[in-house]
């Protein structure tokens, strides 16, 4: 039992991790451009961020009537997020980046929430026996 609180401690900490690098990348003045030359790349890059991120806690819930709170609070963290960059003086708010945002989240409520579910069932259940 203490394993499987272990594991699941280390599940979060892990999705925690990933937030601060996602709000460092989003609010830092100059974040490293990775992205290849392709127009509006950074789109995919919020939609992929933002469907990790709500799919990765989704699965640390075991109980999916709180799924769509998940959902909610990481389409309102976009949000947020645009607006403190408008108001920055340093970055741009861009609408497009929320609705990049909200579209990750809220598709992560589908499959990559219950294939990280079942993961990290899995990843629990087995770091408990030993594994």
């Amino acid at each position: 039992m203490a394993e499987s609180r272990r594991a699941r401690r280390l599940w979060l900490a892990a999705g925690w991790l990933m937030l601060a690098a996602v709000l460092w990348g989003t609010l830092t003045p100059e974040p490293p451009d990775l992205a290849p030359p392709i127009p509006q790349f950074d789109k995919l890059e919020h939609f992929g961020a933002f469907l990790l991120l709500t799919a990765w806690f989704c699965a640390a819930i075991r109980a999916r009537r709180r799924w769509l709170w998940i959902a909610a609070a990481f389409v309102l963290l976009g949000g947020l997020i645009e607006i403190i960059q408008g108001w920055s003086g340093f970055r741009d708010a861009e609408w497009l980046d929320w609705a990049a945002d909200s579209a990750g989240a809220l598709i992560a409520l589908w499959l990559p929430a219950l294939w990280l579910s079942r993961l990290h069932e899995r990843w629990v259940t087995g770091h408990a026996a030993g594994l």
